[in-house]
């Protein structure tokens, strides 16, 4: 019986929490690399058309890449952007996406390497405000150390930081998560647990939820 309750409640919290959720859509251009701080590996993102967002501050660090025609015929070049830093905040958004201006040529790709004039909207394609700067320090080929230049980053007071994100890892972790092996599997990759993490009372329920299991293994 207390097991038909329990669903009945995570079924409740999940409306709840889904009402607050936003979606952040993937781009097969745009490579997500940070997320509020925490890196994103490439398994996470393989074939995922979107990623669950609570509806609070979020920051991104991404890089563009993208074939462009070059000068020489038929020798399409591989335009990679800087690595690009955005903040926002998703509440009252239920889809946030990337748009790009068109990158067909070279004169194009370095325009938007120097101006940024890329844009993130929402479901009804209404800009959304944000705040940008681009991290100098990135190296494309040592993707691993994003996550600590994002803390520095976070720490320097710079026009797109936020230092909250810059905090400990077991700071950051989600309500869900703390008692967790894996945060980011659960706080990225399952869209279900994604919304309940964001829920203030899901811990309560899952002491709730789990008491009389340990009774029972105790008897």
């Amino acid at each position: 019986m207390k097991v038909c309750h329990a669903l009945v409640a995570l079924a409740s919290l999940s409306l709840m929490a889904s009402a607050s959720a936003t979606s952040l859509k993937l781009s097969p251009d745009v490579d997500v690399l940070v997320i509020d701080g925490k890196l994103m590996s490439g398994a996470i993102l393989k074939g995922a058309e979107s990623l669950e967002l609570d509806g609070g501050q979020h920051q991104i660090l991404f890089q563009v890449s993208k074939s462009v025609h070059s000068a020489a015929p038929q020798t399409p070049l591989l335009y990679h952007s800087p690595a690009f830093i955005v903040t926002f905040n998703a509440q009252g958004h239920r889809s946030v996406s990337f748009v790009l201006p068109s990158l067909d040529s070279e004169k194009e790709t370095v325009q938007f390497t120097h101006v940024m004039n890329y844009q993130l909207v929402n479901e009804q394609g209404r800009q959304i405000k944000t705040q940008r700067d681009v991290l100098n320090m990135f190296n494309p080929e040592q993707v691993a150390d994003a996550e600590k230049l994002m803390m520095t980053y976070n720490l320097s007071g710079a026009r797109a930081a936020v230092p909250s994100f810059a905090k400990n890892n077991d700071e950051r972790k989600t309500v869900m998560a703390r008692k967790m092996p894996s945060q980011i599997e659960i706080t990225y990759l399952h869209p279900l647990w994604t919304r309940l993490a964001a829920n203030a009372g899901i811990e309560q329920f899952l002491l709730w939820f789990k008491l009389p299991v340990k009774q029972e293994q105790a008897s």
